[in-house]
């Protein structure tokens, strides 16, 4: 699982880590992708479709992870994850037979605003990032992870 506000470097993650052997057959979950999957179907950004795809994103997102739970294949979750509440809900789906890791990722706010200027149609409002900002807590084991990692600290 990676936990992580918007802009701090969670899908890059997931792009090198799917480069490595272990990772080429893993499932990356992500409504973020299914969103921007139907931006381009309808030729439209992902902004211009989120509020109408969210919901069918998430539901498709829980479909795809019962499958691969079923079919026994590593997964990633690639999503913000932002508090104790939502990681707990999503790894409660996940059977004691997977090892749970979550690897998250810390960014200063100036540094995701910046960031964030550069997401060619896929911005997100300033006020919407400064509260998942505010609202982002750092995993602890408390949360039934066997391994927490800093992603900026990993060399994937």
């Amino acid at each position: 699982m990676l936990s992580g506000i918007p802009t701090s470097g969670k899908s890059t993650f997931v792009t090198s880590l799917l480069l490595e052997p272990y990772w080429e057959n893993a499932i990356v979950l992500s409504t973020d992708n299914y969103i921007q999957q139907v931006a381009e179907k309808q030729r439209k950004t992902y902004n211009d479709v989120y509020q109408d795809s969210i919901t069918e994103a998430t539901e498709n997102l829980r479909r795809q992870m019962k499958i691969a739970i079923k079919d026994g294949r590593d997964i990633i979750l690639d999503q913000t994850n932002l508090t104790r509440r939502s990681r707990k809900n999503k790894i409660s789906r996940i059977p004691d037979t997977y090892h749970k890791r979550v690897v998250y990722f810390e960014i200063s706010l100036e540094d995701a605003l910046e960031r964030n200027k550069h997401r060619e149609g896929k911005f997100i409002p300033v006020s919407v990032l400064k509260q998942m900002y505010y609202s982002f807590e750092i995993p602890n084991s408390t949360e039934n992870f066997e391994t927490i990692e800093r992603g900026n600290q990993l060399n994937n």
